[in-house]
């Protein structure tokens, strides 16, 4: 019995979904790269440290060739659970808030900051 009887098949253009990448990373995979030797050639003031963007890059292409969105993907997540790890509600109730509202978190005399004015 044929499964999709009927049925027309159309492929995935992937490449029209990628980011945009160089040697098979990404700009912004690139960029913190570029920013980690650059940071450490600032600090140490040796020029060896420019070298430690190969291996670097490296880690990044290896990181991306799995799936090419992850720095979109961990950005993604930094921002909805990762923001409820250090100030949400998922330590009390074990669940995640998406929330457009900031959070009005009381300070250690149990006060709330006044909501900022919104003029119209």
């Amino acid at each position: 019995m044929n499964r999709n009887n009927g049925l027309q098949a159309d492929p995935l253009f992937v490449a029209a979904t990628r980011p945009p990448m160089r040697f098979g990373v990404t700009t912004g995979g690139m960029v913190l790269g570029a920013m980690v030797v650059i940071e450490m050639f600032l600090m140490t003031r040796n020029l060896l440290w420019l070298l430690a963007y190969i291996p670097i890059h490296g880690v990044l292409a290896l990181l991306l060739m799995h799936e090419c969105r992850f720095f979109d993907l961990l950005t993604l997540w930094a921002r909805t659970k990762g923001l409820n790890w250090t100030k949400g509600n998922i330590k009390q109730w074990k669940a995640s808030s998406y929330t457009t509202n900031r959070y009005n978190l009381p300070d250690s005399k149990g006060r709330r900051k006044l909501p900022p004015h919104y003029s119209p």
